[in-house]
């Protein structure tokens, strides 16, 4: 089985500095593990691959998601046409640009062509022709993937818009795709609307973690994303099953608009500030009780957020709400279930476990597994 990875690509918002936080509060041995908004991918790549469990990366940006499937599948050719496309200039990083903004009309004239050698032609001489024209759409997609991904290393931290000035040399980044491509082999690859991927694999044995874009700073994202999509993902998540992690920038909005969900805070230092020492509130998100999860501070002085602690600063009144959510549901079950002459309904028996929150004695996988004398990867210019 493939081991893990490092991101391959810098992202804005990339969670791989963070990954000894955010494990912390995770569940041992889910069944599934989803990630709705996938980005750079950092905290995916990171954990052991097991038989036991379905790992699903999704993200709406389409051109992010064609890399990531060229990088499985077409890892070779991807470096090969990486290694033939330098990027030196802001010339060549707008032109890049501009020829990611037309596969959807050359797809499309790809798709006229077929059409007509449908149309034309049959027999032997048709799978010849058609047999060239998917050749020339999968390299198309590997021209694309290239180009993109060439656009994030040339950008300033990752957000692809805009062109960083200190030179890339892309062949000190190239040996991340093997083990990528290794780790993204049983990994289901989704493009969907981060809402309906969560609606359909939301369940008890689910462990979903989201990194949405952050509040007040979506203009730093490709993917709009309006105050009114923040409160529907609050919305879907506070009716989950499963376990469900939310990373977030540490504001008044965010801090209210979760207030039935526990919160976790931490301060870290701040790559995109020009201010020497500057630092950035980050919060950690959970519909269940994390603290059976997280791992003791070993220290003479009490945990500060300040001071870089993970802290918990907010504990809901109602308690976990996946707890109350199965709560309910075995009880709707149990009503169902019941003789007609008891007092329950007749029904479908749809039998769900009531979960734990308590620590499940699992092999605990999910603890940082980089070498602890091994520095912070300089190539990955996100958070």
């Amino acid at each position: 089985m493939a081991g893990i990875a490092r991101p391959f690509i810098p992202w804005i918002g990339s969670k791989e500095k963070l990954i000894p936080y955010i494990w912390q509060v995770f569940p041992s041995n889910p069944k599934l593990y989803l990630e709705p908004f996938g980005g750079g991918g950092a905290l995916l790549l990171g954990i052991q691959p097991k038989i036991s469990r379905m790992d699903i990366y999704n993200d709406f940006n389409c051109d992010l998601v064609n890399l990531f499937l060229c990088a499985r599948e077409c890892t070779v050719q991807l470096v090969q046409e990486l290694k033939f496309l330098p990027l030196h200039s802001r010339a060549e990083f707008d032109l890049l640009k501009e020829f990611m903004k037309h596969k959807e009309l050359l797809q499309q004239r790809i798709a006229d062509e077929r059409n007509a050698v449908m149309e034309c032609f049959s027999g032997e001489e048709r799978e010849e022709l058609l047999q060239i024209l998917r050749g020339r759409s999968r390299l198309f997609d590997v021209q694309r993937a290239a180009a993109y991904y060439k656009v994030c290393r040339g950008s300033f931290s990752g957000t692809t818009s805009s062109f960083g000035v200190r030179p890339n040399n892309l062949t000190n980044f190239l040996y991340l795709f093997d083990d990528a491509s290794k780790r993204l082999q049983d990994v289901i690859i989704e493009n969907k609307d981060c809402l309906d991927i969560i609606h359909e694999r939301d369940g008890p044995d689910s462990l979903i973690y989201c990194d949405p874009p952050y509040f007040d700073a979506e203009s730093l994202y490709a993917v709009d994303f309006p105050k009114e999509k923040h409160e529907e993902l609050h919305h879907i998540l506070s009716q989950c099953a499963g376990y469900i992690v939310v990373s977030y920038n540490d504001c008044p909005f965010i801090r209210s608009l979760y207030g039935d969900f526990y919160i976790l805070a931490f301060r870290r230092s701040n790559p995109l500030s020009q201010k020497a020492g500057a630092t950035y509130g980050e919060l950690i998100i959970t519909n269940y009780d994390p603290r059976p999860y997280i791992q003791p501070q070993f220290s003479m002085f009490p945990a500060e957020i300040e001071n870089g602690d993970l802290v918990l600063v907010h504990e809901p009144t109602c308690g976990s709400l996946r707890e109350i959510y199965l709560r309910r549901r075995e009880h709707e079950t149990d009503k169902n279930d019941a003789p007609a002459g008891a007092g329950g309904s007749t029904g479908h028996s749809g039998k769900m476990p009531l979960g734990s929150d308590g620590s499940d004695g699992g092999d605990g996988n999910w603890s940082a597994q980089y070498p602890a004398d091994q520095p912070p990867d300089e190539r990955s210019s996100g958070a």
